[in-house]
């Protein structure tokens, strides 16, 4: 892809550790990988393979995402923490997948999924956070009748609003993360 580059190394400057583990033979992995610099560049691997070094990091505690599009990639993208698939890969690694990249030019796009979902995970804590803090102090409060069942339900209201509204905030997508 033509942005390949680029992303390598936006993922990189995020702290990710990348590997590449490719069916293809390994003279063409390194050729692939001279402009990319990752240090773990795997060639030769059958599905069996990229499995057993999917769970060996995942062994070590390690998160592993996974990108492919392949037919052979099907069982290490059901097995990933995350899975990728290409859109116009092959089938069986777009049904293993948890989502799918619909540009087949680029792969910036996952950049943007990165962040989407970082933003998301921290208004889910954000949400939960408000949803206890709110039920710690008014289910005492309603249980002792220090506030009247009326006040308890338009209380309860204001606060999924709160929560729905702070939830749209996914949608602006610009913040840095």
């Amino acid at each position: 892809k033509s942005d390949t580059e680029k992303v390598i190394q936006m993922l990189r400057d995020k702290g990710y550790q990348l590997h590449i583990l490719s069916g293809d033979r390994q003279e063409t992995v390194n050729l692939f990988n001279e402009k990319l610099m990752i240090k773990s560049a795997k060639g030769d691997l059958l599905p069996e393979g990229k499995l057993l070094y999917v769970e060996a990091l995942q062994a070590h505690g390690k998160i592993v995402a996974m990108l492919g599009d392949g037919i052979n990639d099907g069982p290490v993208l059901a097995k990933a923490d995350v899975s990728i698939a290409i859109g116009q890969g092959a089938l069986l690694a777009q049904s293993t997948a948890d989502m799918i990249l619909m540009s087949d030019q680029h792969l910036m796009p996952l950049v943007e999924g990165v962040k989407i979902a970082k933003r998301t995970d921290k208004i889910i804590t954000q949400n939960l956070f408000w949803a206890l803090l709110y039920n710690i102090v008014a289910i005492p409060c309603a249980m002792t009748g220090f506030v009247l069942p009326w006040m308890a339900a338009l209380g309860m209201s204001l606060s999924s609003l709160i929560v729905v509204g702070n939830t749209l905030r996914i949608r602006e997508g610009k913040e840095k993360l």
